[in-house]
């Protein structure tokens, strides 16, 4: 195994949940590529590929909202920080402990750093910008109920439609996939009539995942996520997705192995098959280990909507607090007994 290879990865995600008490070492990832066996340098490989990309450390993000917030003065065309407090509300609707109250609290933190000021101070103002900020926008689940809620409450479906309030959502990470579905069921269905072309949506990083986007629309990148060709997996992995107990969006489980076109997020499109066909194979020797029935949702590329006839999301973007259960289960898989040790611990007690 290579020792350069394993400093350079535990380099890059040593601050990972360091603030909660959890300890990433040499060993963490040494123990975690042994599992690969005679692959255990490929993966080191491709993995120090990926997180050079899609891993977030704290340090980045802190720097990302000081950034975030002088170019937001400036995308809404406010003169100064005190009119901007006055009229913007940060959302947080997500239960304690969630990314939304942690990167709320960035921010609030940098406003009272760089400009001296506490954004409680402006709260008796009525307010005009609403800002629903999250981490990562996987299948868009999560931000959908809480702005469904938010939205049907106090007539605000009216004030955004007639533009006397704005909506706002800002993320770290959107899927395209996610978002677009997100999208279309919340003007179509949760909220019907809301113009959504009024709520904006702004990301640091977009992952082009959607392999149903036309070429002439751009086709897709598919970087930071692991969607597998067909022919390239095993004879247990298909027997096991035919046997999946879904019926919605097949056309999703694979992707053709001309796309993407142009191979700029693994270190070559022979790499990404065969890193991708790994994660597959080793994420359903996981789940074999669960005892009992297994959830819908576990699939062995990451959580997805127990209806998706697909094999997971295959996510590949990491943050310093957070791994998306949307991503390949061999980097967060940590259940006691189970016969795998993940790259990126689970906090314990």
């Amino acid at each position: 195994m290579k020792k350069e290879l394993v400093e350079s990865i535990f380099n890059k995600i040593k601050d990972f949940r360091k603030d909660e008490g959890v300890t990433v070492s040499m060993a963490t990832v040494e123990e975690w590529a042994k599992q690969f066996g005679d692959d255990a340098d490929f993966m080191l490989a491709e993995t120090d590929n990926i997180l050079k990309q899609t891993y977030l450390t704290k340090e980045t993000a802190i720097e990302l909202f000081r950034n975030y917030i002088k170019a937001h003065l400036k995308r809404h065309k406010y003169a100064d920080i005190n009119s901007y407090l006055r009229d913007v509300c940060y959302l947080n609707l997500q239960p304690e402990g969630k990314s939304q109250n942690v990167i709320v609290g960035m921010i609030e933190e940098i406003i009272r750093i760089d400009y001296g000021l506490n954004g409680a101070d402006f709260a008796a103002f009525p307010k005009k910008l609403y800002i629903y900020f999250d981490d990562v926008l996987v299948t868009g689940k999560t931000i959908l109920e809480d702005l469904t809620k938010w939205i049907n409450k106090e007539n605000r479906l009216k004030a955004l439609n007639d533009k006397s309030i704005i909506l706002e959502v800002d993320l770290i990470v959107e899927h395209r996939l996610g978002c677009s579905m997100m999208s279309y069921q919340l003007e179509n269905y949760k909220c019907r009539g809301l113009i959504m072309v009024n709520v904006k949506i702004w990301r640091y990083y977009e992952i082009e995942n959607h392999l149903k986007l036309p070429y002439y629309m751009g086709g897709q990148k598919l970087n930071a996520v692991a969607i597998p060709v067909k022919t390239e997996l095993s004879k247990e992995v298909i027997e096991y997705w035919e046997a999946l107990e879904a019926d919605k969006h097949p056309e999703y489980a694979f992707r053709e192995e001309t796309r993407p076109a142009t191979e700029e997020f693994f270190t070559s499109a022979e790499n990404r098959k065969r890193f991708e066909k790994i994660v597959a194979e080793k994420g359903l020797y996981i789940i074999n280990q669960i005892q009992g029935e297994v959830k819908p949702n576990i699939r062995p590329l990451g959580f997805i909507y127990p209806s998706y006839k697909t094999l997971g999301v295959g996510t590949l973007f990491f943050t310093w607090r957070n791994v998306p259960n949307n991503a390949p289960l061999v980097f967060w898989w940590d259940v006691p007994g189970h016969d795998w040790k993940p790259l990126f611990p689970a906090k314990r007690g």
